[in-house]
């Protein structure tokens, strides 16, 4: 689903334009998926710019698109796209563009899971250039420390933003620079099943009360970092990650394995197109929000379920 609804925004903005920016995952789906795979329904969720799986698993089509518009059915009626959408209801953490600015809240968010003993795990994914930022340390020495129920999920891609990983870091897995106590696994990002259960292991170790762990899963984007951008990279590196396709991999293991037929794939890969498709035609109907609306950012919380927590 997820490389098929990228295709369709890469369409879709190539031929009649969208008010996002589309930062595509396309190559990378396995980790998002996998990680979020073998998590609860009310674990939270710190997507990076570019984990559109994250939102794909939680939050419902329509309303994922409509963010990409900018529309009144689009997350907090318009408010905000859906790069950066977050919801209570569907335990997605809202985050910003400042790169690596949301490992901080992550740590806050499973700070407050540990308080509540509520058995909540957080799960915050970030690229690359992300761990080269002074909150990628602060996050993970306090979670550590406070051995917080949080998973820090590198989604390793090999380049931050034109610059490739080997020129900015000195070291060649980046789950070395974590020098903070914690657990650290290094997992090949184009195989979902290594990322689930990885993912299993840590979400595991953090209900128990354990603390964080860090994973670093190599994958590759095969889109520029934004489709403003020209691709400088080398093709032929491009051909031997695309030959590793995340999908095609998985695809191969179940057919080899007869988990499923490839007229169940096709059939499946049918009802999902006519999902997109149907979702994109939703939005580009779909009215923008009054300008009221705009002034309306802060939302009334209780603050009585903390039971003196805050003073």
């Amino acid at each position: 689903m997820t490389r098929r609804f990228e295709e369709k925004v890469l369409e879709v903005y190539q031929d009649r334009g969208i008010r996002e920016l589309p930062h595509s995952s396309i190559g990378q789906e396995a980790v998002g998926v996998g990680a979020c795979y073998p998590l609860e329904d009310d674990d939270i969720l710190v997507p990076s710019l570019r984990t559109r799986a994250v939102m794909l698993l939680r939050a419902p089509l329509d309303e994922i698109v409509a963010g990409m518009y900018g529309t009144r059915s689009g997350p907090s009626n318009g408010r905000t796209t859906e790069h950066h959408m977050g919801s209570s209801e569907y335990g997605i953490l809202g985050t910003t563009g400042m790169i690596g600015a949301h490992l901080n809240p992550a740590a806050g968010a499973a700070l407050g899971n540990k308080v509540l003993d509520n058995d909540r795990v957080t799960v915050a994914f970030f690229g690359d250039g992300a761990s080269q930022r002074s909150e990628f340390h602060s996050a993970l020495n306090f979670a550590t420390v406070q051995e917080l129920p949080v998973i820090f999920v590198i989604e390793n891609n090999h380049w931050t933003e034109a610059s490739p990983i080997e020129k900015l870091v000195a070291v060649d897995d980046l789950a070395d620079l974590a020098n903070h106590g914690l657990p650290t696994k290094v997992i090949d990002g184009q195989d979902v099943e290594e990322v689930v259960d990885a993912t299993a292991t840590a979400a595991q170790r953090a209900r128990d009360g354990d603390g964080p762990t860090l994973l670093e899963a190599k994958t590759y984007r095969y889109r520029p970092h934004a489709e403003t951008m020209p691709e400088h990279r080398d093709e032929a590196t491009l051909e031997e990650w695309r030959d590793r396709d995340p999908i095609e991999l998985y695809r191969s293991r179940l057919l080899e394995e007869d988990f499923v037929t490839e007229d169940e794939i096709e059939e499946i890969d049918r009802r999902l197109q006519t999902r997109i498709d149907e979702a994109f035609e939703a939005a580009e109907t779909d009215e923008l929000p009054d300008e009221e609306t705009m002034y309306h950012v802060y939302k009334d919380t209780e603050i009585d379920h903390w039971k003196g927590v805050v003073r």
